[in-house]
């Protein structure tokens, strides 16, 4: 896919910095559906598999959700709507405001597969309420269920995530960020996309906003219709994934390296000041810098100085240590 820029699509340019929820359970719902991101996803996909197993409408909410959002090139745009408000209550409220010639539109381009779910389909097209009434159902049980136990590690990666954008953003603007941005390559003024089809989206002023996504995996996605506000949901990477897998057993982090030093290593995801760590932990900047040079010498941070500051970001080894 090639995304045409204008300058004025590139002032509007933009990354979101909370948690798209509607795009977290469309995409966690498609990774039900294929064995990628085993690490990271098998555990959840085994909890959703005994959960769905004794528990009938939490089966019947799981497979009315596969049906509408297929792991496929195409899944309907209406449900991941752009909204303001957060809440899975604000997200099914814009769903189902969808007009029902938009979502018989969207609902005929899948691809059904089985006359159960085609019956289910058809009332949505049709505007049944008993049909509305299931996708409300479905998408609230599925969230509250299924997805809330897993929002922290969900969190605590996107935050990561963002971080690393900002600082890219902060350092070279708009094509800072999309130089940084993970399945795409800018190329001036056209942002090439790694996407399952051929494609060309031009912008004309409206900019794009970026969303990254936890449980997207494969490559950017973007809506199918061109004249919606254009975003681009990218998958976070590997290692601020890595942030949010849970871990038993005590902290691993704090007997390997000392709880002070540790705590230095996980509050540099966030790209911290000398003096904000120290703020932070409740120690002196001389004791942060003790720190952080350690750190830096085995190769876990890097230290920057920006003005009359030094900034510290973890490195990709301290990473996968904090994991």
């Amino acid at each position: 896919m090639r995304i045409h820029f204008t300058n004025a699509d590139l002032v509007r340019t933009r990354l979101k910095l909370e948690r798209d929820l509607m795009w977290e359970v469309v995409s966690s719902v498609q990774v039900l559906q294929h064995g990628e991101g085993r690490v990271f996803f098998d555990p959840w996909r085994r909890v959703v598999r005994e959960r769905i197993g004794r528990d009938p409408g939490l089966r019947a909410a799981v497979r009315a959700l596969v049906a509408v959002a297929p792991h496929a090139a195409y899944f309907p745009d209406f449900l991941t709507p752009a909204q303001e408000r957060a809440g899975i209550g604000a997200g099914v409220e814009a769903v189902l405001a969808t007009p029902v010639e938009r979502v018989r539109a969207e609902v005929a381009s899948i691809r059904v597969g089985g006359a159960g779910a085609a019956r289910w389909l058809g009332g949505l097209t049709e505007g049944r309420a008993e049909a509305y009434r299931h996708l409300e159902r479905s998408l609230r049980v599925f969230h509250d269920v299924l997805l809330t136990p897993l929002l922290p590690a969900v969190d605590s990666a996107l935050r990561a995530e963002c971080v690393a954008g900002s600082h890219h953003y902060l350092r070279g603007g708009p094509e800072g960020l999309l130089r940084w941005l993970p399945g795409a390559s800018w190329e001036p003024p056209v942002l090439v996309v790694d996407y399952p089809v051929d494609r060309e989206l031009r912008l004309g002023g409206r900019g794009l906003l970026l969303i990254p996504s936890y449980f997207c995996v494969f490559h950017p996605v973007a809506l199918a219709d061109p004249e919606l506000p254009p975003v681009l949901v990218f998958p976070v990477r590997n290692s601020s994934r890595l942030l949010g897998v849970e871990r038993g057993g005590g902290d691993h982090v704090s007997s390997l390296l000392g709880p002070t030093r540790a705590a230095v290593l996980r509050a540099a995801v966030s790209g911290p000041t000398t003096g904000g760590l120290a703020r932070r932990l409740g120690v002196s900047p001389a004791t942060v810098s003790h720190h952080t040079g350690v750190l830096r010498d085995a190769g876990l941070v890097s230290t920057e100085r920006c003005g009359n500051s030094s900034v510290h970001r973890v490195t990709p080894l301290g990473m996968a240590v904090l994991a």
